[in-house]
């Protein structure tokens, strides 16, 4: 009988199992985590985790009968040192090893560190698991926390600017670049939401340079500016991005550049290796070039194009990356890929806290973003078209 195993139990080996289990796969499945956590849905840890007096549980992607229903081996708490592609065996910590047909790297991405001085000084938070939203949310409700810092105005950095705001702390959002969400978003957009946001208490710095830390005794008390400026900081949390977690595959002479390369069908440079969710850099038919997606969505749509692909069935058809985020009584949400644009519309609504923006290439539409439209997302997806297949 064959074997998949997947390493990594978040939402795209999580769906990568159950798809296979839908699509008819009648050999074994292993699913292997790091954490000692039933796989939990991510989003939250930067919302709804954060906020609250009660003690939060983290939301399950599948129930543990799903599992066992399925016959999908779970094996958390388990760490992976070695892939032997000539062998077909996977190696744990412990040295105990196992056996593969086919492999799914679903090994996610971690939070970029910072590297100034100061650096690893108490208070200074990332979060990607359960354990960083714990301790955040446990240091957010100190007494001795009041003065906020974010470092990076990006998706995760604004969900927690928000929460922090809610919890009545003074919030900082310090960006080196010249505005909010630069690398998901358009001016348009993030304009909108950061207008919003600073009207709700969040003051942002933009085009500002992180020089160092000041300390007292061996916690955070100030984040020091390049053009001198000193931020009180009684916490600091840094969203500065992610970097893929390649290592096993580069050991295994799998090809990597910033990112597991895979094909259209998620395969590696091993046919017998896919690679699915924020690991993975490929090609997009909405957007030329190769790209890597850190969304629940395109972890999703990964999940199931590798599951149909080990399963011999059609790909799925294809359905523009999405993302969406609660900001501050904004739901943003984003069609397609904000790149290669040429035209920006903006539509007026009745609704002052309301935004709907259409990014054209020509006639094309490449991508839209909403603020607070829900019941649009349906009707815009139909309307963008897949850029490589009308030859751009």
């Amino acid at each position: 009988m064959d074997t998949t195993v997947i390493i990594g139990n978040g939402v795209a080996g999580t769906n990568a199992a159950a798809t296979l289990r839908k699509n008819g796969y009648e050999g074994a499945i292993k699913l292997i985590g790091e954490e000692v956590a039933l796989p939990y849905q991510r989003p939250p840890l930067s919302k709804a985790w954060l906020r609250g007096s009660d003690r939060p549980q983290p939301t399950p992607i599948r129930p543990l009968s799903f599992f066992q229903d399925n016959n999908i081996e779970l094996m958390r708490a388990r760490k992976i040192v070695k892939i032997d592609r000539t062998k077909r065996r996977i190696r744990f910590s412990d040295g105990k090893t196992t056996k593969f047909d086919t492999l799914i790297l679903a090994t996610g991405a971690t939070p970029r560190r910072l590297d100034v001085q100061g650096a690893d000084l108490k208070g200074i938070h990332y979060l990607r698991h359960l354990g960083d939203s714990a301790g955040l949310r446990q240091a957010l409700a100190g007494a001795d926390c009041n003065d906020v810092v974010i470092i990076g105005a990006g998706v995760i950095g604004l969900e927690v600017a928000s929460a922090a705001v809610d919890l009545g702390k003074t919030v900082t959002v310090i960006e080196s670049a010249a505005r909010a969400m630069a690398r998901v978003a358009s001016p348009a957009t993030t304009n909108f939401v950061t207008q919003s946001l600073a009207d709700a208490g969040v003051k942002f710095l933009f085009n500002k340079k992180i020089e160092g830390f000041g300390a007292a005794g061996q916690r955070i008390c100030a984040v020091n500016l390049g053009d001198g400026t000193e931020v009180k900081a009684d916490l600091v949390l840094a969203g500065i991005g992610a970097t893929p977690n390649v290592a096993l595959a580069e050991a295994a002479g799998l090809e990597c550049d910033n990112g597991i390369c895979v094909d259209l069908d998620m395969r590696t440079s091993d046919p017998k290796i896919f690679a699915i969710g924020d690991c993975a850099r490929g090609d997009n038919i909405y957007a030329p070039g190769k790209l890597r997606i850190e969304t629940v969505h395109n972890a999703i749509s990964q999940a199931q194009i590798a599951a149909a692909a080990i399963c011999n069935k059609e790909r799925p058809a294809p359905v523009p990356p999405r993302f969406w985020s609660d900001l501050k009584g904004m739901k943003v949400q984003a069609l397609g890929i904000a790149a290669g644009y040429d035209l920006v519309r903006s539509d007026a609504t009745q609704d002052p806290s309301a935004l709907e923006v259409h990014l054209k290439c020509g006639d094309r539409l490449v991508a839209t973003e909403t603020v607070n439209l829900p019941n649009r997302q349906s009707t815009l997806a139909k309307a963008i078209s897949p850029a490589a297949l009308i030859g751009v």
